[in-house]
């Protein structure tokens, strides 16, 4: 039988001369005839000259594929053999396809969870408002930088200059005390200007908003909004709630609408209950007069953007702000204004978060380079290793675009899984980010779902991912020799240096990870173990506010000195006092505006400092030691003058070298003697420089709230469960919330720095081991393609150590190529990181630590290779 007659009996009978009439084209018809006669000149027989025709041309299916794509639907049977024989090798290799699927899955999954927070704090910081992202901060800005937020009448100036904003309106924080005496609770309001729910383009779920008259002047109408939750769980849903009255801060207001569902306030990350016309503050807290201090910036601002207004708008601002320094010096003097999208706020649980996502979504973009290239160096080997059925099929007429459109759909298949695990974890881990229960003492709610965006997102996450690692080995492939029925491949070496390519890419890619994972642990765990400046152990905290409980000034003083003296005598107490705020708290501290004699300051500028309002022994209680001077007289002495306790700072920013007792502080009301200097401490976050502080006393600047700070002999947690009773006992119109130890306080501010922290301990070793997979894999594949060389050096007397080290020296220059340019570009981004101080254990633990991980991954099938018998490793060949 000649060769040609077996497949010359198949080209016969599936295509008859009959049959090649009807689906052949003029053109491919006259080729094959053209080469037939050319063939039978050369002495072949018609049959054998037929059939080399036909495989000239191309194989018979590859004549039936050219004459359907004429008429428009081979495609279709292109893409069901591609699957099917796409979905057969992946059943082949299951290591590798599960290698590859997992690990990209985890990475998609982790992506999309973090562009659901990142989603969520930039293009709707504002769950429930229509458009949010166009909604702008103004923020007046001070000559340090700081933004300390707007007064009252600040806002009403401004809401009268800015023209170029649809509309401005103003909200503060105010938590209120909410029922009746003895069965209160503690719930979290806004107090709002009139325009609020109309500036945002807000409807009520039921009832209606606030009309201009309600908020005209100071206590003009005790009415309130409440959300849709408050509603639910408090009145059940009951639609008679509209006209009820409830008591806040022991005054009556009259429900008049429930919000919409699903909208919190207009803080980022924090959920309100209630909110109520900024005018109400006179009545709600005693002694408020913060609708007509320039000085008390507790409001922050918030403005609707005209479209293609934003020039106008920031040149308004400007100008405002310069016209309302020239009229209000003693508080606008030196102040500025900006106008911020809500992901660069200056303040509130949005601005820690965000840092820490940021971070995290870079961290994780290089994490999926990894694996991208990991992907691409374990496909790329499969490719090798199938070089030689790829040849016979180019051989045999199969085109080039064929075998990269098969391979693409195999990695596509890949990828297509990958997406779908990874939909389903980011879906699993966005629910359970938003079970994770949250730092109390503050209503903390993120709105993060996928929905269509998520999903969007993670798929064209997926196809990038699959395009990345898919298309290098599909090239490859597609490049194999038609000719390559010989051992040695003669794109071997071409596909050898794409394989170092990659390895150094993954190396490379790795190093950054892992230094920007070891730095960010490091800074966590520093600032962890960092000293705050005070005593955080032994502390029990508790809040409390006696606004709305009929106490003045007087009764107020009273009250404090009685509670701090029986606290103090309590079993187990050594030390009691009272504080307005608590160090590392996630608010913003307010900052009080004084003159400090001696300190040269321009005509009508104001200094300004962070302030605290303390009892006498709260320095005591804290472990805070005073450099210089005395405490505080005690709450109900009236014979001393004022009093101020400033930290060091304080004193070496005014006063130089010179002692700051006995200057004075000229505020707006009172003039206060320095009677003692503190040493430093952390007051806002960790991390933060060392500021300038006042502490005044109660006795002479009375706030309504506070802090009970109490230290204790034993372990503070042995008290907790027992001082909400124990101050009920001593004064039953205390009613305490919050209650908690300092240093679980301490630990809410690291909060946001700590989950950040936890994923990079996670993904480090991730990162590490998908290196390791992948030189193994590349070095596996490698000596599988080089068996004779190593039979023929083992023959020739070369010992098996010699062979393993050779291999691991070359795998090694490699991995030293890749790790050369990144660990110089970790440098760069250690010094942006840690302010031009470098880590010495990082920069050099991290590629020694990888240098050890790539020796062990090259060693192992290096040293299985050694192993082999020559002549076995050559007659295989």
């Amino acid at each position: 039988m000649s060769l040609f007659s077996k497949p010359a009996f198949y080209v016969k009978s599936l295509f008859s001369r009959r049959k090649l009439d009807e689906q052949l084209s003029e053109e491919v018809r006259a080729h094959v005839e053209m080469a037939m006669e050319d063939n039978v000149a050369k002495g072949l027989s018609r049959e054998e000259a037929r059939y080399a025709a036909l495989r000239e041309f191309g194989n018979v299916a590859s004549i039936q594929e050219r004459t359907r794509d004429e008429h428009g639907w081979m495609w279709l049977d292109h893409i069901r053999r591609d699957l099917r024989q796409g979905w057969r090798m992946i059943r082949k290799t299951p290591g590798t396809s599960t290698v590859v699927v997992l690990s990209l899955a985890i990475a998609i999954g982790v992506n999309a969870v973090v562009f659901s927070w990142m989603r969520g704090l930039v293009f709707r910081p504002l769950p429930g408002v229509p458009h949010a992202s166009e909604l702008l901060l103004v923020e007046p800005r001070t000559e340090s930088g700081s933004y300390p937020g707007a007064s009252w009448p600040e806002f009403l100036d401004l809401q009268d200059r800015l023209t170029a904003l649809d509309g401005l309106l103003a909200f503060r924080m105010a938590p209120l005390n909410y029922g009746l005496p003895g069965h209160e609770e503690r719930t979290y309001a806004q107090l709002v200007s009139g325009n609020y729910f109309q500036t945002l383009g807000l409807r009520p779920a039921l009832g209606r908003f606030f009309r201009p008259e309600e908020s005209a002047r100071p206590g003009a109408a005790p009415v309130v909004v409440i959300s849709h939750d408050f509603w639910q769980t408090h009145f059940a849903g009951d639609p008679g709630v509209i006209g009820q009255e409830v008591r806040l801060n022991e005054h009556p207001c009259t429900i008049i609408g429930i919000a919409p569902e699903g909208f919190r306030g207009t803080f980022v990350g924090l959920s309100y209950d209630l909110w109520l016309p900024a005018t109400m503050a006179p009545v709600l807290f005693s002694e408020a007069d913060e609708l007509e201090r320039r000085d008390y910036r507790g409001y922050s601002l918030l403005g609707r953007l005209h479209s293609g207004e934003a020039a106008a708008a920031r040149t308004q601002l400007a100008g405002a702000m310069r016209e309302l320094a020239t009229m209000h010096p003693e508080s606008n003097t030196g102040m500025q204004a900006d106008l911020l999208p809500f992901w660069r706020a200056p303040r509130g649980a949005g601005r820690l978060l965000l840092g820490g996502l940021s971070a995290l979504q870079g961290m994780m973009v290089l994490v999926l380079f990894v694996i991208c290239a990991n992907a691409a160096n374990l496909l790329l080997a499969r490719a090798i290793s199938r070089r030689r059925e790829i040849s016979v099929r180019l051989a045999l007429g199969a085109r080039p675009r064929q075998i990269l459109s098969q391979v693409l759909v195999e990695s596509l298949l890949l990828g297509l899984l990958a997406t779908m695990i990874g939909f389903a974890l980011a879906w699993w881990g966005t629910d359970a980010l938003r079970a994770v229960p949250l730092p109390g003492g503050f209503p903390f709610k993120f709105d993060t779902r996928l929905e269509w965006e998520g999903l969007a997102f993670t798929f064209a996450l997926g196809l990038g991912c699959t395009l990345a690692f898919g298309l290098i080995p599909a090239v490859q492939a597609a490049r194999t020799d038609a000719q390559l029925l010989v051992r040695v491949a003669r794109g071997s070496a071409g596909r050898s240096r794409v394989h170092r390519l990659l390895v150094a890419l993954e190396v490379a890619l790795a190093l950054l990870v892992l230094v920007t994972a070891a730095l960010s642990m490091r800074s966590f765990l520093e600032t962890r173990l960092s000293d705050p400046g005070f005593n955080v152990n032994g502390v029990l905290l508790g809040a409390y506010d006696l606004t709305g409980t009929g106490s003045d000034r007087s009764a107020g003083l009273q009250t404090m000195d009685e509670l701090i003296r029986r606290l103090k005598a309590s079993p187990g107490v050594t030390e009691a006092a009272i504080a307005s705020w608590v160090p590392l708290d996630f608010h913003a501290m307010p900052a009080a505006g004084f003159k400090v004699d001696g300190h040269a300051s321009g005509e009508g500028d104001m200094d300004r400092a962070l302030s605290y309002v303390v009892t006498p022994g709260y320095f005591s209680v804290m472990g805070l030691p005073l450099v210089a001077g005395h405490d505080f007289a005690g709450l109900l002495n009236r014979e001393a003058q004022p009093q101020a306790i400033v930290n060091e700072e304080f004193a070496w920013h005014y006063f130089g070298n010179s002692l700051a007792l006995g200057h004075k502080l000229v505020g707006k009301v009172l003039t206060y003697e320095i009677v003692g200097v503190v040493r430093n401490s952390l007051y806002e976050t960790f991390g933060e420089r060392v500021q300038p502080i006042v502490y005044l006393s109660y006795r002479d600047r009375y706030v309504s709230y506070g802090q009970i700070h109490v230290r204790v002999k034993d372990q503070e947690a042995k008290l907790t469960p027992n001082l909400g009773g124990l101050v009920r006992e001593i004064n039953p119109a205390i009613a305490l919330y919050d209650v908690r130890t300092l240093s679980e306080h301490v630990d809410k501010n690291l909060f946001f720095r700590r989950i950040p922290a936890r994923m990079f301990a996670v993904l480090g070793p991730l990162v590490l081991l998908l290196a390791a997979v992948g030189i193994y894999a590349v070095v596996a594949y490698a000596v599988a393609q080089r068996t004779a060389e190593i039979g023929v050096r083992l023959a020739l007397g070369a010992t098996g150590r010699q062979v393993a080290a050779g291999i691991v020296r070359e795998n090694l220059r490699v991995v030293c190529l890749g790790l050369a340019p990144a660990w110089f570009l970790a440098v760069v981004v250690m010094l942006h990181m840690r302010g031009g101080v470098l880590n010495g254990p990082v920069l050099l633990g991290v590629p020694a630590l990888i240098l050890l991980v790539a020796t062990v991954a090259s060693w192992l099938p290096a040293r299985r290779a050694a192993k082999v018998d020559p002549m076995i490793a050559l007659r295989a060949e």
